[in-house]
């Protein structure tokens, strides 16, 4: 049984809870009503409290998606209802045959101007056999709802011919109230049912990329055949014990399963545990405690694979290139063309640090403007860390990635960020850096 969010005004919310009730006996919904602008903060932040109740969120409208996109980051699958064209079809052919009102002049929000010009044009007319009056209001203000009321209350008073359509039903009813000719555009069964699909399918691949293998391969580094020679057996034994001390507490917190040789060992975990205890592959704690308390070092190799062979095929990899290297390192392999070295380099430490330096000067030293740099220590700020994927911190600024990633250049080749750790997302897709920031 999957617990599903439904996050939206509550005449939507019945609609999708009477398709699940109906078709998906396997969906648990639970309804977050969110009926007014006001009401959003307190959605948001039940959502960030009680988020992993839930093993996805489905919203009424993309309207409620974005906004509630734009608060938080989504840590489970979302989807939204969406208002495609069949919809806007169907409402101008009910107004027309059932309401018998004029759909040459309408007032209409949740679609762009190209959508509507596109369905009036299939239907055969030109932009001179009909007006159409787009919204264009921005959905984050917190008087949008009172705006859009006015938008469509006004052109219905500058043309009393008109129709007004709307995808908000808080809009419709405030429509209504004040006499004004309105339809709320409603989602049917079938795109209900899509949507529920979709959302149920995410979550089966999200699980599968948590689920996703992951074996380590360690194996004790020798330094030369002298050690071997020199060692009696006794402390060759006594070593060996101490250092599979260190590999087992390790083991426990991955939650592994482990098959040990004599000097090798193989751990079997999944990639959620592993990307979680290493933080985000930023780092590896059983190099340092092995070296500090063994006076040995160690070679590890961290392979992903969709099967257990495959994972200990590219864990094998990476532990041979750590060997290669030298020892007292870590390869991750992810596939047979992506193989990443995550053990930290050691870094010198500065006389001056950047922490230091006023924005300005980090302006000026990056080339990054002075406004970018102020609104990257917001961002800071607001979520009480430094850490971040070039996604998200598009997603923050409200740019491309490709402009995001300029910025992100910029700063990294003037010291002031650095890449601490990847993060998989998905299970074939590129590791994505997390970057620190260092302003």
């Amino acid at each position: 049984m999957k617990k599903i969010g439904i996050v939206g005004h509550t005449d939507n919310i019945n609609r999708i809870q009477q398709v699940i009730d109906k078709s998906f006996p396997n969906i648990d919904g639970y309804p977050i009503q969110t009926n007014e602008m006001s009401h959003i903060q307190t959605t948001v932040n039940y959502l960030k409290e009680h988020i992993n109740d839930f093993d996805g969120i489905i919203f009424t409208g993309k309207i409620l998606f974005d906004i509630m996109n734009h608060s938080m980051h989504s840590q489970n699958p979302w989807v939204y209802i969406e208002n495609d064209e069949s919809q806007l079809q169907r409402i101008l052919l009910e107004a027309s045959l059932k309401h018998h009102m004029d759909i040459t002049q309408i007032s209409i929000d949740s679609y762009s101007e190209g959508t509507v010009r596109a369905i009036y044009e299939d239907s055969g007319l030109s932009s001179g056999q009909y007006s159409a009056y787009v919204s264009k209001l921005d959905i984050f203000k917190e008087t949008f709802i009172d705006d859009l009321f006015k938008f469509h209350k006004n052109n219905y008073l500058a043309r009393p011919d008109l129709i007004c359509i709307t995808g908000i039903s808080s809009v419709y009813r405030l429509l209504q109230a004040h006499q004004v000719p309105s339809l709320l555009l409603t989602p049917n069964e079938n795109a209900i049912k899509n949507r529920l699909y979709n959302l149920l399918e995410k979550i089966r691949l999200e699980n599968m990329s948590i689920s996703q293998i992951v074996v380590i391969s360690i194996e004790i580094d020798v330094n030369n055949e002298y050690d071997l020679i020199s060692e009696n057996e006794y402390s060759i034994m006594l070593q060996k014990t101490r250092i599979t001390e260190e590999v087992y507490k390790f083991t426990q917190r991955i939650q592994a399963a482990v098959i040990e040789t004599e000097k090798n060992y193989l751990l079997f975990t999944t990639k959620q545990i592993v990307e979680f205890e290493t933080k985000n592959l930023g780092e590896l704690s059983i190099l340092s405690s092995i070296k500090n308390k063994t006076n040995n070092t160690v070679s590890v190799g961290i392979g992903f694979g969709i099967t257990a062979r495959e994972a200990k095929v590219n864990a094998i990899i990476g532990k041979n290139k750590a060997l290669k290297m030298g020892g007292n390192q870590c390869f991750v392999v992810y596939d047979r063309n992506r193989m990443e070295r995550i053990t930290p380099f050691d870094r010198s430490n500065s006389s001056i640090s950047p922490l230091d330096l006023p924005l300005k000067d980090i302006s000026e030293k990056s080339g990054v403007s002075i406004n970018n740099i102020y609104q990257l220590k917001c961002i800071m700020d607001i979520y009480k860390k430094s850490t971040f994927t070039s996604l998200e911190l598009s997603e923050e600024f409200g740019n491309s990635l490709r402009s995001m990633n300029r910025i992100i250049e910029r700063l990294e080749q003037a010291g002031y960020i650095e890449v601490v750790g990847k993060k998989i997302v998905g299970k074939a897709g590129r590791p994505s850096r997390i970057l620190k920031l260092l302003i």
